[in-house]
């Protein structure tokens, strides 16, 4: 048998890539097929990389130039500071003020050495009296300057109040509208990545595209559709990570961005070759919305077997970092901190759980402001004491790290994409050996009761966590019996999850890719370096 150049897989991500899971796992699962594989992804700072992963893996970071998105910014902050009637800065007027009272201040320290000369017999009658009547005309002509200035002043701000608050009302309004959005201008970064990414995707020449997310399915639609042109084919996917209409909100996460890029998304999805997402209900809801023509592959974002097997004995377990004895009830919950993820409902319910103590995992760090509202929370329910919050540690160590935990929770609210989600923490603390405590998302709910790994509560509700939190912690042996079976852990392994992705490749390309020669690790790298200038 003649052995082939191994097929060529550019994935593609709108992050650098370091902390996001899903995507490191998928390249190194196809780089374990045979394919050769090249992960882009945008640099958070400084200039363009190349660096060699595991098994071949070569990860590119471009560098972060955010041209249309900045202009946005900039145009939207010039709108926002003009005013009806025009006149002199802020800024203008307090120099001019302070000028005023400067001179002011000069001429009351003249007065003052003038009437001690005069006292001193150094000058005339006459030539005092027309000093004193220069300095009080001087004096009036800046007194009525700065009654000037401070009406102006005055004006200035009531226009800057004026304007902040009708801008406000406007971006309330406009934030809520999610009929009148074209993504074309509303998210203009969309064009950003394509002027980052796109011209290397044309220079690599790869067979297939992995467009990880909504941000990049754009770019790798345009890839494909410019490749055609030349006489090349190039296959696409698109690797749907959430559910984008069903976006949780917050922040600027508002309903009109999020239909911008649903919008962005519908534009492009038909246009891919393969779809794949991470729950069975996602992938229903996809089909269903796009009338795609095949139902998406599921590819659940998993641990592999190795991560629940016990190996990482040298991870200091989260008990031991917090250094609570193992008497003490533990909850942890692992993930981002915003209040669309129902932090807050699991530390209104510790008074109802009074030996509970709850473990914090602040992805991506625990200096930020949703941290610091959860910690004034917890001061005003006064469990504050009982509440710990923990830098996360790399994903390798995320389950072993976790293992000493009594309960994993999942208390996410409720919105469309949450309740077709499984979310990697599930199967982290699955892996863990943790029973679950989950809000009633459906998908969660199907999960958890169909495996008998923990209880389901009703979402924000404090009472009902504490419920199920007391129903788990009295019969912890049988939720962790159900949690540690062979066949299940199996089912949700990434090494089946990694062989639905393999055997999508395997047909899209229409290849065995076992059979596959990857290229000279070396070679390729100097060409992509080459690409870039580096």
């Amino acid at each position: 048998m003649t052995d082939r150049i191994a097929p060529h897989v550019a994935m593609v991500v709108a992050n650098d890539t370091a902390n996001d899971t899903r995507v490191l796992k998928e390249a190194d699962a196809l780089a374990r097929g045979g394919v050769r594989v090249t992960l882009f992804g945008v640099a958070r700072e400084g200039p363009a990389t190349v660096e060699r992963l595991d098994n071949g893996v070569l990860r590119v970071l471009v560098e972060g130039r955010f041209v249309l998105r900045d202009e946005r910014t900039r145009r939207r902050a010039l709108r926002r500071a003009r005013r009806l009637m025009t006149g002199e800065p802020a800024a203008a007027l307090a120099a001019r003020s302070a000028r005023i009272n400067a001179r002011l201040g000069d001429l009351k320290a003249e007065s003052g050495h003038a009437v001690r000369s005069r006292k001193a017999g150094q000058v005339g009658t006459v030539p005092f009296k027309i000093g004193v009547a220069g300095r009080l005309l001087a004096q009036k002509r800046w007194q009525v300057a700065r009654l000037s200035v401070k009406a102006r002043t005055r004006l200035a701000r009531r226009q800057s109040r004026w304007a902040n608050g009708y801008w406000q009302r406007w971006d309330a309004s406009m934030s809520r509208d999610d009929r009148s959005v074209s993504w074309r201008t509303e998210i203009p970064e969309a064009y950003d990545y394509e002027a980052m990414l796109g011209p290397v995707l044309d220079r690599i020449e790869p067979a297939a595209i992995h467009a990880h997310d909504m941000h990049i399915i754009g770019v790798a639609a345009r890839a494909a559709g410019r490749a055609s042109l030349r006489g090349r084919e190039v296959k696409t996917v698109y690797d749907a990570h959430e559910y984008v209409p069903g976006l949780s909100q917050y922040g600027g996460r508002t309903p009109r961005f999020i239909a911008a890029w649903a919008q962005h998304e519908s534009e492009y999805i038909r246009q891919m070759d393969r779809v794949i997402t991470v729950s069975p209900a996602i992938a229903r809801a996809l089909r269903k919305r796009h009338d795609l023509p095949l139902e998406p592959t599921v590819v659940m974002n998993s641990p592999a077997l190795a991560a629940g097997s016990g190996a990482d004995a040298a991870v200091t377990g989260i008990r031991e970092r917090i250094g609570l004895p193992d008497t003490t009830p533990l909850m942890v919950y692992s993930g981002g901190i915003t209040r669309a993820r129902g932090v807050e409902t699991a530390i209104e319910a510790l008074p109802d759980l009074p030996d509970v103590h709850l473990a914090v995992v602040c992805v991506p760090k625990v200096d930020m402001r949703s941290v610091t509202a959860l910690k004034k929370l917890a001061a005003k329910v006064g469990v504050e004491h009982r509440v710990h919050y923990l830098e996360p540690v790399a994903p390798a160590d995320v389950v072993p790290f976790l293992r000493t935990a009594d309960i994993g929770l999942i208390p996410i609210l409720r919105f469309p994409s949450h309740e077709m989600a499984l979310p990697n923490k599930v199967f982290e603390y699955l892996f863990a050996g943790l029973p679950v405590v989950t809000s009633d998302m459906p998908s969660l709910h199907e999960f958890v009761g169909r495996t008998g790994i923990g209880e389901v509560f009703t979402a924000e509700d404090p009472y009902d966590l504490a419920v199920a939190v007391r129903q788990v912690l009295a019969t912890q042996a049988g939720y962790r019996e159900n949690v540690a079976r062979p066949d299940l852990l199996r089912e949700v392994s990434w090494e089946v999850q990694s062989d639905h992705l393999r055997a999508l490749y395997a047909e899209l390309l229409g290849t065995d890719l076992e059979q596959q020669v990857p290229v000279e690790d070396d070679r390729w790298e100097k060409e992509i370096r080459t690409i870039l200038g580096l």
